[in-house]
């Protein structure tokens, strides 16, 4: 057992979080990454008192160690902190499992088999902590970048088989993301401001019908509380008790803001647009115009495959090398198109 390489891994995170949370601004979020900052110095304190036990000399934080906890900081000020605490928390299920384990090991005595086993269970709540913080915002803007990149990158790759003169693939490229732009924003505007007033007409619904049937009502809740998984009978009973809160429960109100997420999906889409076109805009065509704008484009893609890997709970660079394989594929094909276009219908400029 490393009694090190544990004292030096809790010590480490306990400042990662303790150097997240100084940069929070959310005052509750806050609070849980400083609470999660002490649960972790308090892990560290109870392998250092084991080593002492042994006469085990532990070392401090590395230079190398310091560095990446700066990179969190660094990263978490970039990309938001939906995507690091997906970083973060990656490791936390083995982290539950390894002192489950250590929990039964002959190397320790029953006292510290028992603190190993109150780790474990201070790991599932760092967990379910970790698991409150959402940004559904993030999230939003890394799915609204890949869309923009993969789909202008397709369109300028197959611009560039037509026309020969790179500023027009560029300008053609910004056309088709500016289009591609407003449809996104337009289409996130209109989906969540019809999800508000359908959210709004139903709980209008439900409050009305309290009024003259609260029977009725009643019947709903229960069935709704039969679905997520509560017995009918139990549900019967819970129901009456439920009724001056109906709203909440068959209509939870949304708190989404149309004009909110139809910038976030316009400037995320956008963003990922310009990437593509920016070898054309400086001049460069032909093959190395091609291939520079792959190049960047493909780095990007991998980039943010690995982001939406962290978000979607997949291994990041399995995710980046899928989407780098599609997107260039995609590119490719619309490039051969554009090809043949120039070829078979003689368009030469």
């Amino acid at each position: 057992m490393d009694y090190n390489k544990n004292y030096i891994g809790e010590l480490f995170a306990s400042e990662v979080y303790k150097k997240i949370a100084d940069i929070e601004k959310d005052p509750v979020t806050k609070k849980y990454l400083y609470k999660m900052s002490q649960m972790e110095k308090k892990h560290a304190e109870i392998w250092r008192q084991m080593a002492e036990k042994r006469n085990i000399k532990l070392g401090k934080l590395s230079l190398f160690d310091k560095l990446k906890i700066n990179f969190y900081v660094i990263f978490r000020k970039i990309f938001g902190l939906e995507l690091t605490k997906r970083l973060l928390e990656s490791g936390e299920e083995s982290d539950i499992k390894k002192y489950y384990e250590l929990s039964k090991s002959e190397e320790l005595d029953e006292e510290e088999k028992q603190k190993m086993k109150e780790l474990s269970i201070d790991e599932v709540v760092h967990e379910e902590m970790l698991s409150s913080i959402k940004s559904k915002d993030v999230s939003d803007f890394v799915y609204g970048i890949s869309d923009g990149l993969v789909e202008v990158l397709a369109a300028t790759s197959g611009l560039s088989g037509a026309f020969n003169v790179p500023f027009l693939v560029g300008i053609g490229g910004l056309i088709v993301g500016a289009s591609g732009t407003l449809s996104m924003a337009i289409g996130a505007y209109l989906s969540t401001k019809s999800g508000k007033e359908i959210s709004e007409n139903k709980r209008k619904k439900v409050e009305i019908q309290r009024l003259i049937d609260r029977k009725e009502v009643e019947k709903k809740l229960s069935e709704i509380l039969t679905e997520i998984g509560i017995k009918e009978n139990i549900a019967s009973n819970i129901s009456p008790q439920l009724i001056d809160a109906a709203e909440e429960i068959i209509a939870p109100r949304t708190e989404e803001n149309p004009k909110k997420s139809a910038l976030i999906t316009g400037l995320s889409y956008i963003s990922g647009a310009i990437i593509p076109v920016i070898p054309y805009l400086i001049g460069l065509g032909g093959a190395l115009g091609v291939i520079s704008s792959y190049i960047i484009s493909g780095m990007a893609i991998f980039i943010i495959g690995s982001l939406i890997g962290l978000l979607s709970e997949v291994k990041p660079w399995k995710k980046g090398i899928e989407m780098l394989i599609l997107g260039i594929s995609a590119a490719l094909a619309t490039h051969g198109i554009g090809m043949l276009a120039s070829h078979y219908l003689h368009i030469t400029v």
